[in-house]
């Protein structure tokens, strides 16, 4: 018969603690409820269950913790939403939530403000995926919007400086809650942005904590300020259950700020592994490159053209003449088919053309006739003269002329002067 072990107390408390502290959804919970049993020690811790109509948990909320709570004061009856792990009190056997964070259901009122510019943002697309831009890959300076006294700033420094030594971070300090804090985050974003800074790219944001003390990141104007940035910028908000609006204005968002500083700087060693991988990769497409040129070198210098050239021109020469042989030869071969097919056809022309000619030269002759009959050469020719004054007027009666007037007599092959003498009767 096997033999069952036997175990003290602690022991099975110790063992049920580890079952109850393991898996992560009991290390990270929310749970909803209504207080009941509220009590608070001297030394600050608080202690309560919290309960729903079926059942209930004790919970412990140490001063470290509940010191940052800026709620309503806590009390019996109120409905509330508390975040912590579960753990095991094992002097008792007693399993408990350990709270770090609270929410009051009551604060419904800003939750709905909250999505109401969320939904008016939207809609101007200010979410937009297509807004979003990448971070550069190499950067060699980043900008930081944080407090200077938080536990952010100096988790971003230790990340950025253990992944890359040599990496250049630029603080623009700012309040990150309270009054006053919209406008600081603001100041110190455009303060990154400024071109003179060269930043590469900017990490805004602060570590965790209440709805109210993460309120400046959903400020209207801030979450404008994340969008309108024109280096691309990483919300690191809160701890990884936070969400802010700036979380989604932003080009990305990081659920920490440890985890902003792993997103926006590059690891040295991943990037000398990187360089000396792409350096042999390189090396051995060089070397291809180079043997494949070199391979169609030697086709190319084994080529007749290479290797014999003036043979080559010579071949290229022959082959020129023949072509003007056979170019020379078909444009005779044209000609005489053209003449041949032509000829008839102009010979009957010519003729025709001639006997065309003929027939106008005699009738031009006839009417050149008839008309030098008619012409004033052909009457002076026939006997008649022409008698003009001085002045060239035609004299047509002696009733025009006076005694011894000179007078040009003009005949068909001359003309003569003489003398008016007086009217013959």
């Amino acid at each position: 018969m096997e033999e069952t072990k036997t175990y003290s107390v602690s022991e099975i408390n110790s063992i049920v603690k580890q079952l109850l502290t393991g898996p992560d959804i009991l290390r990270n919970i929310w749970i909803q409820g209504e207080i009941s049993n509220y009590s608070k020690s001297h030394q600050g811790h608080i202690y309560f269950n919290l309960k729903d109509p079926k059942s209930l948990i004790a919970c412990t909320f140490f001063s470290y913790s509940n010191g940052r709570y800026k709620g309503k004061p806590l009390e019996n009856g109120m409905e509330i939403k508390a975040f912590g792990a579960i753990s095991v009190y094992e002097p008792r056997g007693q399993y408990n939530l350990n709270i770090s964070k609270i929410e009051e259901l009551g604060q419904g009122d800003l939750l709905l403000q909250i999505e109401e510019l969320k939904r008016k943002l939207a809609a101007q697309g200010i979410f937009d995926p297509e807004r979003k831009r990448k971070l550069p890959a190499f950067p060699w300076r980043i900008g930081v919007a944080t407090s200077p006294t938080g536990a952010a700033i100096e988790d971003i420094i230790r990340i950025s400086k253990q992944r890359f030594p040599n990496i250049d971070i630029l603080i623009s300090p700012c309040l990150v809650q309270g009054d006053g804090a919209p406008e600081s985050i603001i100041s110190a974003i455009k303060q990154l942005n400024d071109p003179k800074w060269d930043v590469d790219l900017i990490i805004a944001g602060r570590g965790g904590g209440s709805t109210e003390d993460l309120m400046a990141f959903n400020d209207e104007k801030v979450v404008l300020a994340f969008a309108e940035s024109r280096v691309p910028i990483i919300s690191a908000v809160g701890h990884q259950i936070d969400s802010v609006l700036s979380d989604l204005a932003a080009d990305h968002f990081a659920p920490t700020p440890t985890a902003a500083a792993e997103m926006a700087v590059p690891e040295m060693e991943l990037v000398e592994s990187g360089l000396a991988e792409f350096e042999v990769r390189l090396k051995i497409a060089l070397k291809n490159q180079a043997g494949n040129l070199k391979e169609k070198l030697r086709i190319l210098t084994n080529k007749k053209a290479f290797l014999d050239p003036r043979s080559m021109l010579n071949d290229r020469i022959l082959q020129l003449d023949e072509i003007n042989s056979r170019i020379n030869l078909l444009g005779k071969n044209y000609l005489m088919s053209a003449q041949n097919k032509f000829s008839p056809v102009s010979t009957g022309l010519l003729t025709s053309f001639k006997s065309h000619l003929e027939r106008k030269k005699k009738e031009f002759q006839l009417l050149s006739g008839k008309l030098e009959g008619f012409s004033p050469l052909g009457t002076l020719k026939r006997g008649y003269s022409v008698v003009r004054k001085k002045g060239k007027k035609v004299v047509t009666s002696p009733t025009q002329l006076e005694k011894e007037e000179e007078l040009e007599v003009i005949l068909a092959e001359g003309r003569i002067r003489v003398s008016y003498q007086g009217e013959i009767q």
